[in-house]
């Protein structure tokens, strides 16, 4: 009678083993799959707490400020499109122009130097053999790659309107798999995981205007060509933390080395001074909402990530992040150490209620 407590609990912890492995072999398996529901979350959540603001700033229903935020947001694409079509679609043209030659003529200046000639004595420049069967299939993986992403997008942007408009729904339903006496503290989970992903984007399209914006005046200052448009492009990529604004920087700076090696030295100068204001100023004000990202626990997810699942994974590990935070601290800290201390720097500050389900 002593041995069979211990027997049970044996058999618990194997049953709980063995259904973690299938959810890990499960998740595994259907990774880019679970990033594209990912993604529809992501923007799910940012949209229906627009569309609350809305509500509460207007007393409209949430079904219609839903609706008006999405007018809002299509209206607002159109609009900066028409303003800016002429502008950033003729610079970006240029910029597709004037980026190859760029690199010939810096790759050139390289190979025509000391440095360069010693380096190039180390590699192996055989001559490349290709094939019309491999020309052929380079094209056919092209042609997958940009089908997928154009498929991920779609399916992306349905699923974030379905979960929009439904949320309690979704929600409701998620917290009924939990036994009874736990669904509360359930929905305080996902009320504060919905919490850190929304404070997470208003942040990063905060940083992605402010940094654009930047990027452009202090290229345009120093005489850099098309600043419009690599401001735009620094902007639309700083959307991927550390990683992303390494390579906005990258074409920046092989046009203005073809100009002039001492324009590039002031380029790369503006690009750090940039990102110093984003890491000192920006971020610290942004992150008094929001979980704080360790930079080496982000840097890693999207290492990871980026080599499991591609574009995708390096796009969604920042808020996949932030989002594992959360349910750590509050599953297993929280829940299972039974740690509920106010003074970790992890803690989200958004003070969600008690039972509240995330909408």
């Amino acid at each position: 009678m002593q041995r069979w407590p211990a027997r049970v609990t044996i058999s618990r912890a194997l049953a709980y083993l063995g259904l973690v492995g299938l959810v890990i072999l499960f998740l595994w398996l259907t990774l880019r799959v679970d990033l594209v529901i990912f993604g529809g979350v992501l923007f799910a959540i940012s949209l229906r707490r627009a569309a609350e603001t809305l509500s509460r700033l207007t007393r409209l229903p949430v079904g219609w400020s839903l609706l008006a935020v999405v007018l809002l947001i299509l209206a607002f694409f159109s609009a900066v499109g028409w303003f800016f079509s002429q502008a950033i679609a003729s610079q970006i043209q240029q910029l597709s122009e004037q980026l190859p030659a760029a690199a010939h003529k810096v790759g050139t200046m390289i190979s025509q130097s000391s440095i360069g000639q010693t380096l190039m004595q180390h590699v192996n420049t055989g001559p490349v053999q290709t094939s019309p069967a491999g020309v052929l299939q380079s094209v056919f993986g092209v042609a997958v790659n940009v089908v997928e992403v154009v498929g991920g997008v779609i399916v992306i942007v349905f699923l974030t309107l379905y979960f929009a408009a439904e949320a309690g729904r979704y929600a409701g339903g998620l917290v009924r798999l939990v036994p009874p006496a736990h669904r509360a503290r359930a929905a305080e989970v996902l009320h504060e995981t919905a919490n850190a992903i929304w404070y997470w984007m208003l942040g990063r399209l905060f940083s992605m205007t402010v940094l654009g914006i930047m990027t452009a005046v202090g290229l345009w200052l120093l005489g850099v060509p098309l600043p419009v448009a690599l401001g735009f492009l620094a902007g639309i990529m700083i959307f991927v933390p550390y990683l992303g604004s390494i390579a906005s920087a990258i074409p920046s700076v092989v046009i203005a080395a073809s100009i002039d090696l001492t324009l590039a030295a002031y380029v790369i100068a503006l690009y750090l001074g940039v990102h110093v204001v984003e890491g000192y100023i920006l971020v610290p004000l942004v992150q008094r909402r929001v979980v704080h990202l360790p930079p080496a626990l982000t840097l890693s997810a999207q290492i990871i990530l980026g080599v499991l699942a591609g574009f995708l994974g390096l796009l969604f590990a920042t808020p996949l992040v932030a989002a594992g935070l959360v349910l750590v601290r509050m599953i297993y800290i929280e829940g299972v150490l039974g740690d509920r201390g106010t003074g970790d720097p992890a803690r989200s500050e958004s003070g969600c209620p008690d039972g509240a389900l995330p909408t």
